[in-house]
């Protein structure tokens, strides 16, 4: 069976992916730098090609997100894309898992664009902007309500 993960793009992935493990707690996966005869293929500078990532990943909370530097000429994160880390609201554990996240990751200087809070389909959702325009969504439902 197949599965879906996000795969994304960075200027640095290096440095993206320290800055998930400090603020949200992201355990590193893996990280590949970019060899010399790579570098000199796609035409881009072979100095510092240890800083570099040509695939890598981690994880937060249990979820891989893949993540590599952009190479190419590409646009950055725009608004559309967002990541959603779900929790059911029905287990205790996960609830407090969303509220310590979600604070700890507020308190780092974040752009909030909609606070944590109860909503009317009685979840629970807030949506930050991280410090490279993604979106994360941070959301509880009961997962009952879902089969």
């Amino acid at each position: 069976m197949a599965k879906f993960y996000a795969y994304l793009s960075f200027e640095n992935a290096k440095e993206s992916m320290d800055y998930y493990k400090d603020v949200f707690g992201a355990t590193l996966l893996q990280r590949m730098p970019m060899d010399e005869n790579m570098a000199k293929e796609w035409g881009l500078p072979t100095d510092n090609l240890e800083n570099t990532t040509i695939h890598g990943g981690f994880v937060v909370l249990g979820n891989t997100i893949f993540c590599s530097d952009r190479t190419r000429d590409g646009e950055p994160f725009s608004s559309s894309v967002t990541v959603m880390l779900d929790f059911n609201s029905e287990d205790a554990e996960d609830v407090a898992a969303l509220d310590s996240l979600y604070k700890k990751v507020t308190e780092s200087g974040v752009e909030i664009i909609d606070s944590l809070k109860e909503q009317f389909w009685g979840g629970k959702m807030g949506i930050i902007k991280d410090k490279y325009g993604l979106l994360w969504m941070f959301h509880a439902q009961p997962y009952s309500k879902l089969q």
